[in-house]
């Protein structure tokens, strides 16, 4: 079992705060520490109010702008002593953009709320899968998202019993059908891509609830 949203959320806090000081992200650690107090604050806030959650992961630090590029956090992954790469082609990361519709908060730092990484949807296309999201309420996730979804619980990729490996259709290529997608290939963490329309037995959509800053 996870912890409860504000015991995950302040693990990883310390975390980021490691990675930060060992200038694996690049931002600047005293703004992170204050950010993340009144982030928190908001977390506590969600906890009271919203209920019951439906996702298997309660919450999820994000950073809106690239403090580190996804071949960097990649890195920051391992498998069986194996490091997390990259490998989209002929595409590049920086070739997907985020779906407007999904309205990412503008603060540098904000957390997903609710985050599934889309085991009842195994076995369902991403192309379905966002419609389904979509009459629950809940948005699939970008894909910067997901890569710092898989490295705050890196868990997701192999442990099968609690999660799946995922994809992140809020970040799409206009008029492409690839879906980016994070899971174990060769022995080591991928980030990918695979068809909007494709069905997997180990791949899903995440999504969340909700997304929230602070200004």
């Amino acid at each position: 079992m996870l912890n409860g949203p504000i015991s995950e959320f302040d693990r990883q806090v310390d975390v980021l705060s490691q990675r930060i000081g060992n200038n694996i992200i690049g931002y600047d650690l005293s703004t992170f520490q204050k950010q993340a107090s009144e982030l928190r604050l908001k977390v506590c806030e969600l906890d009271a109010d919203q209920g019951v959650r439906e996702g298997n992961i309660p919450v999820v630090i994000a950073f809106r702008r690239q403090v580190a590029s996804c071949d960097e956090l990649m890195r920051q992954l391992h498998h069986k002593n194996q490091e997390g790469y990259v490998e989209m082609t002929p595409k590049h990361p920086d070739d997907f953009r985020d779906i407007e519709s999904l309205a990412i908060p503008e603060a540098d730092l904000y957390v997903l709320w609710d985050v599934d990484t889309g085991g009842a949807m195994l076995n369902i296309s991403p192309a379905d899968s966002v419609d389904m999201l979509a009459s629950k309420g809940r948005t699939p996730l970008t894909m910067y998202e997901g890569v710092q979804c898989a490295l705050a619980i890196p868990e997701i990729l192999t442990d099968k019993q609690r999660f799946n490996a995922i994809q992140m259709p809020g970040s799409r290529i206009e008029g492409d059908q690839r879906v980016p997608s994070i899971w174990i290939s060769k022995g080591a963490p991928r980030l990918g891509w695979c068809w909007f329309g494709n069905i997997h037995t180990w791949l899903a959509t995440a999504s969340c609830k909700s997304r929230v800053g602070v200004a």
